[in-house]
């Protein structure tokens, strides 16, 4: 069984991976640039040596790894806030406040259908921690989760 937090944890090692993986290609792209445009003499080769390194650093989309590393960690941050919830929380109505207390939802964004996904991610952390660990806790957890991002794209949340 894989556990939710588990795979949040892998997407956010892989971003940090290809990002150091394209630091390392612009860093050896930069040396290269350095050690070689010096040495061309002639303009017209300068200008498309130049214009090939930048091709090749636009095509590492380092802004968009950052993006993805930035929407990853933010997401494991949540994720493993909702885990702590859960494991310091045995009564669900401990669960619900520690959930509203602002870092993920505020009372002031609550509404009918919010108010039940946060009951149900409670009840999901409830089972999860105070139940059992077994594959049927993990899937009402992973739904749950899904249901709280799904929310917080709504309220207009990056996440």
């Amino acid at each position: 069984m894989t556990h939710l937090l588990h795979e949040v944890k892998e997407e956010l090692d892989w971003t940090t991976r290809e990002l150091i993986d394209a630091e390392t290609q612009l860093e050896a792209l930069q040396r290269q640039f350095q050690e070689k445009v010096a040495t061309i003499d002639d303009p017209q080769e300068r200008d498309a040596f130049i214009a090939q390194i930048e091709a090749q650093k636009r095509a590492l989309k380092i802004n968009d790894l950052y993006t993805i590393l930035s929407r990853a960690a933010l997401r494991y941050s949540l994720l493993t806030r909702v885990f702590e919830i859960g494991a310091l929380h045995s009564d669900i109505d401990d669960i619900v406040t520690a959930l509203t207390d602002g870092q993920l939802f505020r009372l002031n964004e609550a509404n009918v259908e919010t108010d039940q996904t946060i009951l149900e991610v409670a009840e999901a952390l409830q089972t999860y921690f105070n139940g059992h660990f077994d594959e049927a806790a993990d899937t009402q957890l992973r739904e749950a989760w899904m249901r709280i991002e799904d929310t917080l794209r709504t309220l207009k949340r990056n996440i």
